[in-house]
């Protein structure tokens, strides 16, 4: 894959907050900082108040060489902050702050200049909750004509207002990742009533996908694009923090679908990415292909 390649990820950028510990948090700050790690070039389109947490914020992306040319500031709403929680099996829950920076985000000179630009654009639904920074996103979309698209669809109910806007992203899509629990969720909302693969590749046919992917956590993922279908099993591993592992897969699978490689390898790097973020507190800590090779090797 060619570094002059630009891979912009757009949507929320926030703090993931362990009790008095604190982590750059976000899908597409997580995706785009793994982005980076995995030696692309990466662009951040969010949103920070005008405090110290988002100055703070924009700091660490700026260290991991992220681009934040394209983070606006808010000087009424706060920077954006998550709550969460890890049980014993190192699973998390979240408790997401509302009405902060990354709801009001626009449509900017900026980011009518990235646009055209981008070869690669990821975006989830958390910062469309807003109608504001939903119609910043879709407009953005728009504006990258060239782009990949790709949908991270971390949904956590149903309700009209979310399958419209699912529906919405899912045709502006190229790409779509689920987990068990979101597919559920989608397949009771849209009535499908085959297995979670068929249904999968229904929503590849239907919507016109390249590729799909749904992770299985510790039993590992299937992906399907419209005439294939791989199935990976994973790393054994002992689960640390699993917050964030979600967008380390989509970071993975997107870098090696750049690079060309068959469904096998895009599948067993990106599960052997999340897998190593899993052992590791925090979202997105930095890593090396070195650094995966070895440590997961040990996981077989």
């Amino acid at each position: 894959m060619s570094e002059k390649q630009k891979v912009a990820a757009i949507g929320e950028m926030l703090w993931d907050v362990y009790g008095d510990k604190k982590y750059v948090g976000g899908a597409p700050a997580n995706f785009a900082s793994h982005v980076v790690f995995a030696g692309c070039r990466a662009f951040l389109l969010s949103r920070v108040g005008d405090d110290d947490n988002g100055r703070e914020l924009i700091e660490k992306l700026m260290a991991r060489n992220v681009d934040v040319s394209g983070v606006q500031t808010d000087i009424f709403k706060p920077t954006g902050q998550i709550k969460v929680k890890i049980d014993a099996k190192g699973q998390p829950s979240f408790q997401c702050a509302r009405n902060v920076a990354f709801d009001d985000m626009r449509m900017d000179s900026v980011w009518e200049n990235l646009a055209p630009q981008m070869d690669v654009v990821f975006f989830d639904m958390l910062a469309q909750r807003a109608e504001v920074s939903r119609e910043a996103i879709h407009s953005f979309l728009g504006k990258a004509s060239k782009a990949l698209k790709v949908f991270d669809a971390n949904i956590h109910g149903w309700d009209a207002a979310t399958e419209r806007v699912v529906l919405e992203s899912l045709n502006k899509a190229d790409m779509l990742k689920l987990n068990r629990d979101e597919c559920t969720i989608l397949k009771n909302g849209l009535s499908g009533e085959e297995d979670d693969v068929e249904f999968l590749q229904s929503l590849v046919h239907r919507h016109d996908l390249k590729m799909a992917a749904l992770t299985l956590g510790d039993v590992g993922c299937y992906i399907v694009t419209p005439d294939q279908k791989e199935f990976d099993p994973g790393y054994y591993i002992s689960v640390v923090d699993a917050a964030g592992a979600g967008d380390a897969f989509a970071a993975g699978m997107v870098v090696k679908y750049l690079q060309g490689a068959d469904l096998a390898e895009i599948a067993d790097f990106a599960n052997r990415l999340a897998a190593f973020v899993s052992t590791r507190q925090g979202a997105s800590p930095a890593w090396t292909f070195e650094e995966l090779e070895k440590e997961m090797a040990l996981s077989l």
